[in-house]
């Protein structure tokens, strides 16, 4: 008898607790566990009730609470003091690993966003002045990688000189879809150090080194705007004012100089230099090394390994100039002895 007694109790206990809710400030809960109470902003002072629930330690001042909004329709979770709530804490999520997803139960990033954007609200103005750029702290308009030192480690360093950061977008299956932007910090890499990199259908199209100079269409810019391939422009003016020049001296023998130059019809080595994304059209102008015989002026030096050289079109207009005066006074000459001759035949 007595042991149909607790078979008996122990049924009614199986089914109880298979099918009981528990509730706190309600006599109807609708599932396994609710605690109800008065909805509430979370406070920023104080130390009194505050929010629905509490995850508390025996030891330790910080504490987690999750509270209802009784202001407007949202949910807080907040890690604070016990004794203060203006005092926070860190919240850590998964601190051992483990990707987090919001609007998505498969993430398969460190953070996964779907269906959404990521707002971050700075406290600017549209009068505020530009911040000075920081180097330990973060402001709370900066988003920054950050590297791990030297040595080889994994572990954050927040004040290391060093880091990597990559937007991108598309790419999925087929690198030629995707378009990226890199941003490195200090790197003992020569390619990697301190540069910006931007790229089209997964081939790097624009570069920024550490010294300012930019590159288009080449890794390895060596003046301010290196451009392999061709540039249309409605003008391209050069600094010229007075006040920015000392020494001018005239151009003289220009005359000769020009006639010492020789313009050739070409086409470009296109298969030996493929990354210079040279055009195949037949083109005109000079031999970089026979110009700079004559007028090193305007024959420029890649500073590369290779020192490729270029000529600065441009700066031979003013030889052009002063050749055609030269030309034009020997040609005034010219015509006033023959004035004189016929002059003199004249009876």
């Amino acid at each position: 008898m007595r042991n149909s007694q607790y078979i008996f109790v122990s049924f009614l206990f199986l089914c109880f607790s298979g099918i009981a809710q528990t509730g706190i400030g309600t006599t109807v809960p609708v599932n396994k566990f609710q605690v109800e109470t008065t909805t509430a902003d979370p406070a920023t002072s104080g130390n009194a009730a505050n929010g629905n629930l509490r995850l508390s330690g025996t030891t330790g001042s910080h504490v987690l609470d999750f509270g209802l909004s009784s202001s407007s329709n949202y949910s807080w979770l907040q890690s604070r003091s016990r004794s203060n709530y203006g005092t926070s804490f860190n919240l850590i999520l998964n601190p051992n690993g483990g990707n987090v997803g919001i609007g998505t139960i498969l993430p398969t990033a460190r953070l996964n966003i779907a269906g959404g954007g990521v707002r971050i609200a700075t406290g600017f103005g549209n009068a505020t002045s530009r911040p000075p750029v920081n180097t330990s702290s973060i402001g709370n308009y900066e988003i920054r990688a950050v590297g791990a030192g030297g040595g080889g480690g994994t572990t954050q360093s927040d004040f290391s000189d060093d880091g990597f950061l990559r937007l991108a977008a598309g790419g999925g299956t087929n690198l030629g879809t995707q378009s990226s932007i890199d941003l490195s910090g200090f790197s003992t890499v020569g390619e990697m150090n301190s540069n910006i990199i931007m790229r089209t259908a997964g081939t790097e199209r624009l570069r920024i080194d550490l010294n300012g100079n930019v590159g288009i269409g080449t890794n390895n810019p060596s003046v301010r705007l290196h451009v392999s391939g061709d540039i249309i422009a409605n003008s391209i003016s050069g600094s010229s004012d007075s006040r920015f020049k000392k020494n001018v001296r005239p151009v003289t023998n220009a005359l000769e100089k020009v006639k010492a130059l020789q313009g050739v019809y070409f086409n470009w080595n296109q298969d030996a230099f493929p990354e210079r994304d040279f055009s195949d059209q037949n083109a005109i102008g000079f031999i970089a090394q026979e110009v700079e015989k004559v007028l090193p002026e305007v024959v420029q030096t890649e500073k590369t390994t290779e020192g490729y050289k270029a000529v600065q079109y441009d700066k031979v207009v003013a030889l052009l100039v002063e050749a055609i005066k030269e030309q034009q006074k020997e040609i005034d000459l010219l015509k006033e002895e023959l004035k004189k001759k016929k002059s003199k035949r004249q009876p």
